[in-house]
């Protein structure tokens, strides 16, 4: 779906990354207080990982940033915030099903349900 090159483009335009002058962080997620309060973290992408990072974010917006962070970046981290647990469930149910139907036409006639967010 996405080339190393134009996922570099749609994540740099949409300011995902930090921003800065220096070349390793242009591609660095900025990701302070995004899971933990008073918490200063990024995560560094490399050009392999920016297609599937560029894919979860045009199905998912920053729900799909922070599930590529959480999930398949350090494998399945818990925030501190229940928004974005909610948002990781919410990706990871969507991503399951993407898997079982690969197709957008068929998927859309599946009869699937699933609940997220559960008040703890």
């Amino acid at each position: 779906m996405f080339t190393i090159e134009s996922a570099r483009e749609l994540l740099t335009k949409a300011d995902i990354f930090l921003g800065c002058d220096d070349p390793k962080d242009a591609q660095t997620i900025n990701l302070n207080d995004a899971f933990y309060w008073a918490c200063a973290d990024a995560e560094y992408v490399e050009d392999s990982e920016l297609p599937r990072l560029a894919e979860l974010f045009w199905y998912y917006g920053n729900a799909g940033v922070n599930y590529w962070v959480l999930v398949e970046k350090r494998g399945g981290e818990k925030p501190e915030f229940f928004d974005v647990q909610r948002q990781v469930e919410f990706v990871t149910q969507e991503e399951a099903i993407r898997k079982e139907e690969p197709s957008s036409s068929k998927r859309a006639y599946l009869n699937r349900q699933y609940t997220i967010g559960q008040c703890k």
